[in-house]
């Protein structure tokens, strides 16, 4: 299995830095490889989502089931998609009025040699990049100082 954990800290407030995660169906917007997503089911705090990738000639989709503890986490699990595991979870710690501490941790394993040799490099790829990416995009909603 796979790891990525990733920890930054930024000027945006958890409430700010969860809104954005939690917003699936704008990533196609500011996620340069996201061609689709959506929001497929929204009920009490569980959110059914799909994003569909496109980069470097590869295209595939996933569905992930949301636990979304508002402001301070979001666990990810996977229902559909080119894997045979998929968790995650992103975390937002209070940083005072100085913004928050967000922990992106991802695990998964994909369903076959095959898959992992096509999709593998592109998903890496991504999956390191992509707080980077909410940053960019938090920075440019909310300005680069705590709002």
């Amino acid at each position: 299995m796979l790891n990525i954990k990733k920890t930054v800290i930024v000027p945006h407030t958890p409430e700010q830095m969860f809104n954005l995660v939690d917003d699936v169906d704008n990533y196609k917007t500011y996620l340069p490889w996201c061609t689709k997503s959506e929001a497929i089911k929204r009920e009490n705090n569980i959110l059914i989502g799909a994003v569909y990738l496109e980069y470097l000639k590869v295209k595939t989709h996933w569905v992930t089931r949301n636990i979304n503890n508002p402001f301070s986490k979001i666990e990810m699990k996977l229902l559909d998609g080119p894997f045979k595991e998929l968790i995650g979870e992103w975390d937002f710690i209070p940083l005072g009025n100085n913004g928050c501490k967000i922990i992106f941790d991802l695990h998964y394993k994909f369903a076959n040699p095959i898959l992992e040799k096509i999709i593998g490099p592109v998903f890496s790829y991504i999956s390191k990049n992509i707080v980077d990416c909410f940053i960019k995009e938090a920075n440019k909603k909310y300005g680069k100082n705590h709002s």
